[in-house]
């Protein structure tokens, strides 16, 4: 079968999504979420990772860096365009904050921290969001206890 045929047969094709509802492929890709409903799924992980490396909880710091990292990839995925932007910064100011965990060095966690957050306010710029400013909040998130285990 030729691909032509197939992706005639595809957008023909509904599937079930567990809710009495039946969606064709365009209707799924059209609900994937876009960095306007993950980004701020990274601000609080984010938040929460500044404040549980802040309190040497590196545990729980590398928890939060992993999982807000899954979501720049996520976002990455999801919106192609800004592929190539998610992964310098993943790069070049994301991975500095799981290295300085890796060492449980404050010093440098909170370097790089601050340097991740520049950087993200720097890349709204360069995509023409300069209205987004994001700021660390200066309190610690209400939800969770940040108190190393160890």
């Amino acid at each position: 079968m030729d691909e032509a045929k197939l992706r005639e047969l595809v957008e023909q094709m509904s599937f079930p999504n567990g809710k009495n509802r039946d969606m064709t492929i365009d209707e799924i890709a059209i609900i994937q979420p876009g960095l306007g409903r993950i980004m701020p799924e990274i601000g609080a992980r984010t938040w929460k990772l500044y404040y549980a490396g802040k309190a040497e909880n590196w545990p729980n710091a590398m928890y939060q860096f992993k999982e807000a990292k899954k979501l720049f990839e996520l976002g990455a995925y999801t919106r192609p365009k800004h592929e190539d932007a998610l992964e310098e910064y993943l790069r070049d100011h994301w991975a500095p904050i799981g290295k300085a965990i890796e060492a449980r060095d404050l010093d440098a966690f909170m370097k790089a921290m601050d340097e991740a957050v520049d950087s993200a306010n720097a890349w709204h710029e360069k995509k023409d969001k300069g209205y987004i400013r994001w700021k660390m909040p200066t309190e610690p998130p209400p939800d969770l206890d940040l108190t190393p285990r160890e």
